[in-house]
């Protein structure tokens, strides 16, 4: 099997003052960061990324061509603040309670690919899987507008109206129950 491994050169780190002043104006907004986050957001520097040859139907392209795309960070760098900056700490804090369905064993990340016949359409997909999945697991809750807690404290009364009903029923027909009859 032949595998061409690529690793791009690492950006030179910025001071920790910037990287913190960063994480901070993120950290302040997260909601913000998962609607504008895209595929192209993710930095494919941080990241490993392997060619190989694909499986299933398709000829001789798919014989000759390393289509598959591999991505993958180690355990060290996954949700590491040094190189995992890009993701705000309260998003970073819900991915370690929750792990990605794309981690392993021992912590790392790897995402596959070959849905298509070229690399780079590959390694675009890889990024949007891990985008999507990231996407499902973090939660981020929102401030209630006054028309919805309204509609909730609504709900609320309208149910605890049913169960006092249902109470009031059932210590009616334990009632009736417990009643003598002359025959």
């Amino acid at each position: 099997m032949f595998i061409r491994t690529y690793k791009y050169p690492r950006t030179r780190l910025q001071p920790a003052f910037f990287q913190l002043r960063r994480c901070l104006i993120e950290a302040s907004q997260p909601k913000e960061w998962l609607l504008s986050f895209t595929h192209y957001s993710i930095p494919r520097n941080h990241f490993t990324i392997s060619y190989s040859r694909s499986s299933g139907p398709g000829g001789q392209k798919v014989n000759k061509t390393s289509s598959k795309t591999t991505i993958s960070l180690q355990p060290f760098e996954w949700l590491n603040p040094r190189f995992c900056a890009w993701i705000p700490a309260e998003v970073r804090e819900q991915l370690r309670q929750k792990p990605l369905r794309y981690q392993t064993n021992t912590g790392g990340i790897v995402v596959q690919s070959d849905k298509f016949r070229c690399k780079e359409s590959n390694t675009d997909e890889c990024f949007r899987k891990l985008l999507a999945e990231i996407k499902a697991l973090v939660v981020i809750e929102g401030e209630a507008s006054a028309e919805a807690q309204e509609k909730w404290e609504k709900l609320a009364k309208a149910r605890k109206e049913r169960q006092m009903e249902a109470k009031k029923r059932q210590s009616e027909k334990r009632r009736w129950r417990a009643q003598k009859f002359d025959y």
